[in-house]
């Protein structure tokens, strides 16, 4: 099916922002973030601190990962154009890597897998196409950040699954890499994509407005073929429906801090907690190196999110408080500054255009951090079970080599059975013995849970999946890329 460009207009549905809906604090200024890197001008300087710099080269890059030679970059700013690109590669044999504002740090950012590809870069795709407050959806192309999209909606009664990255980053990058929200797993926002493919013919997927009732079901009648799209490279994704959640009347995040000396006690109280409804899940465990972010270093801390109807979260707040008050459980309270205005104004879908939350994770901003920062993120699946948890910390700690420092750990529930573990380790990217001890570190990660069967669901460019031996998946997934395209027009992903 091919079609026209849509309509540039956005388009907001009328429904006001209800009025007992809390501010979370006044307004501030649409501004970028930046830190103490770029406010020393070695970055950029004082007068250039309102928009984002030009991105690094693609072989500079948080992860110091091996420099891939890139044949050139393509830059993008209509669908015409991308158009244009697929099929022009289609005949100079240079096969194309689109990047959507290309922050995937610690993973490559925006370095291709292999060698000699052409980098399509879809930044400048930036329109926010149209919004649907009622039916609760926008349709967004992939430079939209979701810093601009959490803005877009500020005074209605929806908002974007926020993650944890920066306000810098790409909504469909996200949902493409099918990461994690604050509210619950980017898939579960995706509901349509636009795609280009390799032949260079436009389709779509999944459901969009005007063409599959007024419902949005992103399923839809017959086979579903989102999906095959995510982690896949497939095909260029020029545009996405994204599902908006309901704006809700209050949101209170309760830090709570694991018992000391067994915090898997915790973890298992948390699972109980979530299996039973008592909470939602999407809790979040941080690992005592991670806490420092949010004040409480060498402590486990959780942040467990109520939201809804303020009479619910009120009643919701005093059964967890009560019950924390129980030895057994293995959580007491923690500070309020653990889960301070910023992260409170995170869960509630605010835009933060300092990006304060993620400046205080890092130390550097959205411009500087490739260059700036050396950074490697280990991204495997763990089940939800306190020894579970303390297996993948003792793993940890024994796959480090050299002076590797302890990384941080981040535990995402993702629903009563699975924690998504972000392991982030640091290093100074300008110490080659350094570099070379994180990616040996690395290396040995992704083989010691292989083996306890902890198995990744991201990877990065120097470790990218592919379907095992020649069972039946394997099999499928090759047909379906020999039918999709067929002579490799489309550079291999890291899935």
């Amino acid at each position: 099916m091919s079609f026209s460009e849509p309509d540039p207009r956005v388009r907001v549905a009328d429904e006001p922002r209800p009025t007992d809906v809390p501010q979370m604090h006044p307004p501030v200024p649409a501004q970028a973030a930046a830190c103490a890197v770029c406010l020393t001008g070695s970055e950029v300087s004082r007068q250039d601190q309102g928009a984002l710099s030009p991105q690094p080269k693609p072989g500079v890059e948080a992860g110091r990962f091996r420099t891939r030679t890139i044949a050139k970059v393509v830059r993008a700013t209509t669908v015409a154009q991308v158009t244009a690109a697929v099929r022009a590669a289609g005949t100079d044999g240079s096969a194309l890597h689109p990047v959507s504002t290309g922050l995937n740090w610690g993973l490559g950012s925006r370095s291709p897998v292999l060698d000699g590809a052409t980098v399509l870069d879809l930044s400048g795709l930036d329109r926010i196409r149209e919004s649907d407050i009622r039916r609760g959806y926008a349709i967004v192309e992939p430079g939209v950040t979701q810093g601009r999209l959490a803005a877009h909606l500020a005074g209605t009664s929806r908002i974007v699954n926020l993650t944890g990255s920066s306000q810098h980053t790409s909504v469909i990058g996200g949902l493409l890499e099918r990461g994690v929200g604050l509210q619950r797993g980017r898939t579960d926002d995706l509901a349509g994509l636009e795609l280009v493919l390799a032949d260079g013919t436009t389709t779509r997927t999944g459901w969009w407005p005007g063409t599959a009732g007024t419902v949005v079901r992103p399923h839809g009648r017959g086979p579903s073929l989102n999906h095959l799209f995510t982690q896949s490279s497939w095909a260029v994704v020029t545009a996405a429906v994204v599902r908006l959640l309901p704006r809700p009347a209050a949101v209170r995040v309760l830090p709570m801090l694991l018992d000391e000396q067994r915090p898997e006690r915790g973890v298992d109280t948390l699972r109980e907690w979530t299996e039973k409804g008592l909470i939602c899940p999407n809790a979040k465990i941080y690992d005592p190196v991670a806490a420092r972010t949010y004040g409480t270093p060498g402590r486990y801390l959780a942040h467990v999110c109520l939201a809804g109807d303020q009479d619910l979260v009120r009643a919701a707040t005093e059964i967890i408080t009560g019950r924390l008050g129980d030895t057994k459980a293995g959580l007491t309270l923690g500070p309020e500054a653990a889960a301070d205005r910023w992260v409170q104004q995170a869960y509630a879908g605010e835009a933060d255009p300092h990006d304060t939350l993620f400046l205080r994770k890092t130390g550097h901003c959205a411009r500087c951090i490739d260059r700036a920062r050396g950074l490697l993120l280990f991204l495997p699946i763990v089940p939800f079970e306190g020894t579970a948890v303390r297996r993948a910390a003792a793993l940890t700690r024994e796959c480090l080599v050299g002076a590797t420092t302890p990384p941080g750990i981040t535990m995402n529930v993702l629903d009563s059975d699975a924690l998504d573990h972000v392991v982030t380790l640091g290093f100074p990217p300008e110490n080659p013995t350094a570099v070379r001890d994180a990616h040996r570190t690395l290396d040995r990660l992704h083989d010691a849970f292989a083996r306890e069967g902890f198995t990744v669901y991201r990877t990065d460019i120097d470790h990218p999946l592919t379907p095992v031996g020649t069972g039946p998946e394997a099999v499928l997934r090759d047909r379906l890329e020999r039918a999709l395209d067929p002579h490799g027009v489309l550079a291999r992903g890291r899935h």
